[in-house]
């Protein structure tokens, strides 16, 4: 299916720092539209589902995070402006960089407000200042201000990682339009990977039927063995975790005879997938892209084209009963 230029590029653009995902999930729920019911649990997850189901039909849960490298703000600094905790990346990119800030609880992307960084240095360490209109201690947050750019087979722009697999976990579940299948899309991986937590306590609950769940993300080429940029990966390995790798080998070889585009490889580091491994068989898909956490990285849009098919081809095994043991 075409990628839809304009949806990834709002994507992208709209901010989403710690679990203030509220500009992003907008998106989201005008994109699912009025056939999709919301499981909305605030600084956890939204649930996407049709809205003739109920979680505990649950088969197939698609798993994607939203949230972007950035940083919070902390309370006033003595010499002017506002300390900040960041994540993500050094002090210094956000104060050579553009930025936009939002409030916790704010709910578009029109909300976002321009602030400036400065470093200050403390001894050796180097930690960033900001200052603006419309700051708030503890509860205004902010990250890059950058444009989504198209070019030939390519994207670039900041958040990349995560909104490129959240295109295609979206896209994907609606293509495959059934009560039986889910996005679960987490709030906070970037900075805080334990509030996935509550998406996997909320699926042990209430979705006792669960067949499948994929977990898909995006790191950098450099993090990934064996990867490419214009195909997306099934990794069995994230650093010291085993992401059920006997059936996601099984899973490969099914693939492979149906002509799906995909490689296998495996992580230098581990992400959110091992906390849904205890709830059923679990597969984790990375689609790598260049300068991740930067405010222009870019990715190939033929990747995310291929990443959506490999969600769907996964789906349809899953729905189809046709997943192997093990």
């Amino acid at each position: 299916m075409a990628l839809d230029k304009e949806f990834l590029g709002r994507l992208m653009e709209a901010p989403a720092v710690g679990t203030a995902c509220g500009p992003v999930l907008s998106l989201l729920s005008e994109r699912f539209g009025a056939s999709y019911v919301q499981t909305l649990v605030p600084d956890g997850f939204c649930l996407f589902q049709k809205q003739e189901g109920t979680p505990e039909e649950l088969e197939v849960v698609f798993i994607a995070h939203m949230d972007e490298i950035g940083g919070c703000v902390y309370g006033p600094a003595e010499g002017g402006g506002f300390i900040t905790r960041v994540w993500g990346n050094a002090p210094r990119l956000f104060a050579e960089n553009t930025l936009q800030a939002i409030d916790w609880l704010a709910s578009r992307a029109d909300e976002a407000h321009p602030i400036q960084g400065r470093i200050e240095k403390y001894g050796d360490e180097e930690s960033l200042l900001v200052e603006g209109d419309g700051i708030r201690p503890y509860r205004t947050v902010f990250t890059f201000q950058q444009p989504t750019l198209f070019e030939q087979e390519w994207v670039y722009g900041k958040a990349i990682d995560p909104r490129a697999t959240l295109y295609a976990v979206v896209e994907a579940v609606r293509r495959l339009d059934s009560a039986r299948v889910g996005a679960m899309l987490v709030m906070a991986e970037e900075c805080a990977m334990e509030v996935a937590r509550k998406g996997a306590v909320f699926l042990q609950r209430h979705a006792p039927h669960l067949q499948l769940i994929v977990n898909a993300d995006v790191p950098d080429i450099r993090n990934l063995a064996d990867g490419a940029l214009d195909v997306p990966s099934l990794r069995y390995f994230e650093g010291r975790n085993f992401i059920d790798p006997s059936f996601g080998i099984r899973v490969a070889e099914q693939l492979e005879r149906e002509g799906t585009a995909f490689r296998v490889s495996g992580a230098r580091s581990g992400s959110q997938t091992v906390l849904f491994t205890p709830l059923a068989r679990t597969l984790s898909i990375a689609l790598p892209m260049e300068g991740v956490h930067t405010p222009r990285g870019r990715a190939h849009l033929k990747g995310i084209e291929r990443c959506e098919d490999l969600l769907c081809a996964v789906g349809e095994i899953a729905l189809a009963k046709r997943l192997p043991e093990g």
